[in-house]
């Protein structure tokens, strides 16, 4: 059996930034856990490419108004960096703020 690997000390940041913010609801952690998915396979790259569809996917969030509004109360709380990209297959740019 595979011994769990502790969580980055970035990754331990992020989770006490967001849960100790009161205004975040479900959607906004389900988002920010998503959001954390990519940048683990992005190989813990600072800057790392998302797609909507991919997070919306992860996230299990169906509403593009939900979307959005949690990618901005992420960005005005300065839990994320984000370059909206309009390329389809690029995708945007997300950066942790820690």
């Amino acid at each position: 059996m595979k011994t769990p690997q502790p969580l980055p000390k970035e990754i331990f940041l992020i989770f006490q930034k967001v849960i100790a913010e009161p205004s975040f609801y479900p959607s906004h952690l389900s988002i920010c856990m998503a959001l954390i998915n990519e940048f683990i396979k992005s190989g813990e790259n600072p800057c790392f490419r998302i797609t909507r569809r991919r997070v919306m996917k992860l996230s299990q969030i169906k509403s593009l108004s939900t979307y959005h509004k949690c990618i901005k109360e992420l960005v005005n709380k300065k839990v994320i960096i984000y370059r909206s990209s309009f390329h389809p297959k690029l995708g945007s740019e997300v950066q942790f703020i820690f």
